[in-house]
């Protein structure tokens, strides 16, 4: 049955008994697969799949990723690489490869996963204002996403207009919107600059409350 199917029907069907744990009848193929398709992504992919060792696998990830960026198989291979991190305890490594997914793959089939993993990883390292950030940005794009933040607390609901720029915004005269407020420097200055981008002057301003020094992030 294997050898009458086209190429892509066999990657397909590879990929099912892979997922149903028939791993056998797919190793005894790939050599052959190999041989025939040696710079083909999806044999690339298949490959890293029967790895059993961990670091060997990341490493053909890895190579999937930078040989072929655009393959259907590369946001299936950022977030086995962002789960391999996350389940290594890497969680800075992790949050770092996660918060990028849902921008750059917009269509990968588990955002959910992705979000969940991005926001423990972030507030694992104690970054709670950059997990706040990036779970703003994914709700402005996939809005039936929970993030598990409470995104529209007072005092979170500023943020999100930076997210709403694109639309026509109202002559404030005089006054200036505060559009997020931070405990790092950092995380306001990417804020800053994203909406600098969309040709807003923005400012950041050190802000004293409760005894914490805060940096707000303001369109004049």
């Amino acid at each position: 049955l294997l050898v009458s199917l086209s190429f892509g029907q066999n990657i397909k069907l590879y990929l099912s008994l892979i997922e149903e744990g028939k791993i056998e009848g797919v190793k005894e193929n790939l050599p052959e697969l190999i041989s025939k398709y040696p710079n083909n992504p999806s044999v690339l992919y298949l490959k890293a799949l029967l790895i059993q060792d961990g670091n060997s696998a990341i490493k053909l990830y890895k190579d999937l990723l930078k040989k072929y960026p655009n393959s259907k198989y590369a946001p299936n291979s950022a977030m086995k690489i962002g789960e391999y991190f996350y389940a290594r305890g890497l969680y800075t490594q992790a949050a770092t490869l996660l918060k990028n997914i849902p921008i750059k793959y917009p269509r990968y089939a588990d955002i959910q996963r992705v979000t969940n993993l991005m926001v423990n990883s972030f507030n694992a390292i104690g970054e709670a204002d950059s997990a706040r950030y990036y779970a703003l940005i994914i709700n402005s794009m996939f809005p039936n996403v929970d993030t598990g933040i409470d995104i529209l607390s007072d005092n979170n609901k500023p943020l999100k207009q930076v997210f709403d720029f694109n639309r026509k915004r109202p002559d404030l005269g005089p006054y200036v919107v505060q559009i997020g407020a931070f405990g790092s420097e950092q995380n306001a200055k990417r804020l800053k600059l994203q909406a600098s981008q969309l040709g807003h002057d923005v400012s950041i301003n050190k802000v004293d409350s409760n005894g914490k020094r805060l940096y707000a992030v303001r369109v004049n």
